[in-house]
């Protein structure tokens, strides 16, 4: 009969183990992704895989209220909205000789750069929590 317990609480335990390591994965996928925009001033359009993994990572925030995933999503959230949009990129590329165009896109691409800092740390600390979880 304790073996019938037992085999419960670990099943009842395996699930939400199972969702937080698929939750790991995509923040992995997350970091990869913000690898990649980090070489640029980013566009909306260069965003559209970051998006996608945006709403992963809320659906995450939602199964598991006491991890710091909706910090995740408001620094991403932030981190889009630093990003120009491709008719501005071109015509930051036609205007390079415009001072205030040049100050305006440089001031942009810092504003990224700290945001995907920002956005990393956060997925640093959720993964040590889930390390941490995992481990019992």
């Amino acid at each position: 009969m304790s073996g019938i317990l037992i085999t419960a609480v670990y099943r009842r335990r395996d699930k939400p183990a199972k969702q937080l390591e698929q939750d790991y994965g995509v923040l992995d996928k997350v970091v990869v992704e913000l690898d990649k925009l980090a070489d640029k001033t980013a566009t909306k359009d260069d965003v559209k895989e970051l998006k996608e993994l945006l709403s992963i990572v809320k659906q995450a925030a939602r199964r598991f209220s006491k991890i710091p995933f909706q910090t995740v999503v408001a620094t991403i959230e932030t981190y889009e909205k630093t990003t120009i949009t491709e008719e501005c990129a071109r015509n930051l590329a036609k205007v390079l000789t415009d001072k205030k165009s040049v100050d305006e896109a440089l001031k942009l691409s810092r504003e990224q750069g700290a945001r995907i800092t920002e956005i990393r740390t956060a997925i640093h600390d959720v993964q040590r929590i889930i390390d941490r979880l995992l481990r019992r």
